[in-house]
């Protein structure tokens, strides 16, 4: 009698994804003696916070920039990149983030290679304080155009923190920045169509120009381009240990700074930042070059170079990071329907 279907034969690779739970729980084990024990459960979990009355959820993922580090290898920096975007989502609403769940899908579970996206997710949760205690992995024959594609998403969740309880935005307070060594994790889609990296459908043309070494960067466009997302959490900590107050935090994710500042500004204050005050990292003057693309459409896409908005109030104790720059001020806004982040100056980089 012939031999019925199976789900190996699917597509679908049961010992695969066993052999990777595997090796989750044992990184699990060595990053958090213990929590090992919630991986591979329905769900996982841990301890509210003494006192927590609310919580705060963030989710994210990695965007298309996740199919250039595919194309690389680089699956280490996919998963920080996926854990920054949730993690500095958290820490910036004003709570701590303490617990994260990711979800991994694969047209071709790999697990040799994609424990590594793991190891990421877990350096950066570490980094800021947050634990991994468990996910959802899925290979998906069929979902994807091919079978190198992955897709990587993180939910993290926090408490709110009295000690994270920001003073008012008010006109006169300055604005400094926390760097980024480039687009960090957006505006990835702009950048693919500018260089011509379309590995859906030429993956070997596109491991060639990502290979293609730049004079102007210094390096090959894969290296100015996939820097992995930081996170200034414990930095930013530092400073309000030694006394600084802050009046806000601002992620500075897709949209830019003009679209990301104004969602912790009151109605009454907007923001001047002063392009002149750092320097971009040359990627950004190179995309803006070959692509042709204006000021202001770099502005609204990209991060230009600037990770993290803080907003410092004057009567704590002045900032002193060698990684903050000043980069602007708040000021009174005159009228209701002016921008809320007005843009001046000339990058350093023309």
């Amino acid at each position: 009698m012939a031999l019925g279907h199976t789900y190996q034969a699917a597509g679908v690779d049961i010992d695969a994804a066993a052999r990777f739970e595997a090796m989750i729980k044992e990184r699990i084990a060595s990053a958090w003696p213990g929590m090992e024990r919630e991986i591979g459960k329905f769900a996982g979990g841990g301890p509210i916070p003494r006192g927590a009355r609310n919580i705060s959820i963030s989710t994210d993922g990695v965007g298309t920039k996740i199919l250039l580090e595919a194309l690389t290898d680089k699956w280490y920096d996919a998963g920080k990149d996926a854990a920054a975007m949730g993690l500095v989502d958290v820490y910036v609403s004003g709570s701590n983030p303490l617990y994260m769940v990711d979800t991994f899908k694969a047209a071709k579970l790999q697990p040799e290679l994609h424990i590594h996206a793991i190891e990421g997710l877990i350096d950066w949760c570490k980094k800021a304080g947050c634990v991994l205690v468990g996910g959802e992995t899925a290979e998906l024959p069929g979902m994807f155009a091919h079978d190198w594609i992955v897709d990587l998403d993180v939910t993290v969740v926090g408490f709110p923190s009295t000690a994270l309880t920001y003073a008012p935005v008010e006109p006169g307070q300055q604005v400094y920045g926390w760097p980024s060594h480039g687009p960090a994790s957006n505006g990835f889609s702009l950048v693919r169509n500018i260089f011509g990296l379309y590995p859906v459908s030429n993956a070997g043309l596109s491991r060639r120009k990502l290979t293609k070494y730049y004079r102007e960067l210094g390096e090959t466009l894969a290296e100015a381009l996939l820097w992995p997302t930081p996170i200034w959490i414990s930095e930013v900590e530092e400073q309000r240990k030694r006394g600084v107050k802050f009046s806000g935090h601002a992620h500075i994710t897709g949209g830019g700074m003009l679209e990301n500042i104004p969602r912790i500004l009151p109605s009454h204050c907007a923001v001047v930042i002063d392009r002149s005050r750092w320097a971009r990292p040359p990627i950004f003057r190179l995309t803006q070059d070959v692509g042709a693309v204006s000021n202001a459409e770099m502005d609204k896409v990209f991060n230009q170079g600037i990770m993290m908005i803080s907003i410092v109030h004057p009567s704590g104790t002045a900032m002193n990071s060698p990684d903050a720059l000043l980069v602007g001020e708040v000021v009174r806004r005159k009228d209701a329907d002016d921008s809320q982040v007005e843009m001046t100056g000339a990058y350093l980089d023309f």
